[in-house]
């Protein structure tokens, strides 16, 4: 097999898994809103395949997001619908997935995670549920990140502590996360690979030839002692990082083992100034920043080392 036939090969099937999960996220949606989608898609060369995002509002526009293009829908989806949404997403019990709702999303599997919003409600400071559910963001895993080579040489160029990979909201962070696991893990040198997958979104189809292990659904606290305790990895990665994980992450870093998270932030400044991630930078868990912005038709990335 030449290497074009390779590559085109698993662009097809990267293509194929994408519209699985797409049509899975249909299943859960109100018919006609499902028959739009579908219509829409079909006269576009990507297919379902091409679909980034579904956005569902009560009584709102609907949307998807095909490539970088936002596309409104027409069809309004009613408060009953809404409901009979969050029955199906639930498997029919809230309740078992009352802490989800809580945290404001549900896990799919396969990746996918669908984004939850509406009337929070609040028992001794904290957020118990929703009521009235305003609406869901099916957010669709699987596309490939466009500079996972890159963001791989930045990790291989060495990094002593913790490496952050930053951007704003919507641009790919998890994707790239998602994808350098995989780089690290495979291959002639690869390393041991411990993921904490508070939020469900890395799929275990992608790390069959990986050194991977992904514990799913821990608090990020609780799965990085775990990991670090357990499972003798070499790097461990987890997804949004936060000031509270500050102690959590550095006893991880204090055992030997290197760390690789994400963010959200427009500049490293914004991250040093910001209350959520300042901690974490003020303590040096991290040594090498990368950030990820849009250029052109493409991705631009910014790389500082301290």
């Amino acid at each position: 097999m030449s290497i074009k036939t390779g590559v085109k090969m698993r662009i097809v099937e990267c293509c194929t898994r994408v519209e699985d999960r797409v049509n899975r996220c249909l299943e859960y949606l109100p018919a006609a809103l499902s028959r739009e989608i579908l219509r829409l898609c079909s006269g576009r060369a990507a297919g379902l395949s091409g679909i980034r995002e579904i956005r569902v509002r009560r009584g709102a526009r609907c949307s998807v997001i095909i490539g970088k293009e936002c596309i409104p829908l027409g069809t309004r989806v009613s408060g009953e619908d809404m409901d009979g949404v969050l029955m199906r997403l639930c498997e029919g019990s809230l309740y078992a997935f009352r802490d989800n709702i809580a945290s404001g999303y549900l896990p799919l599997g396969e990746g996918i995670r669908v984004g939850v919003f509406g009337f929070a409600r609040y028992e001794r400071g904290g957020i118990v549920g929703i009521s009235d559910a305003a609406g869901f963001v099916f957010r669709i895993p699987g596309h490939e990140c466009d500079f996972k080579r890159e963001l791989f040489g930045v990790w291989d160029a060495g990094v002593r502590s913790g490496m952050l990979i930053y951007s704003p909201p919507g641009m790919g962070k998890t994707t790239a996360l998602r994808a350098l696991a995989g780089y690290i893990g495979s291959g002639r040198l690869s390393r041991r690979v411990a993921v904490v997958d508070e939020r469900c979104e890395f799929i275990d189809g992608d790390y069959i030839k990986a050194e991977v292990d992904i514990l799913r659904g821990y608090k990020k606290r609780d799965g990085l002692e775990i990991a670090a305790r357990t499972l003798s990895p070499e790097v461990i990665v987890v997804d949004e990082v936060g000031g509270e994980d500050a102690d959590a992450l550095l006893g991880v870093i204090r055992c030997g083992v290197p760390v690789v998270a994400t963010a959200h932030g427009a500049s490293l400044e914004e991250l040093g100034s910001g209350a959520a991630v300042s901690p974490l930078i003020d303590r040096g868990i991290f040594d090498t920043f990368v950030g990820i912005f849009r250029e052109g038709g493409g991705y631009h990335l910014r790389i500082e080392r301290i």
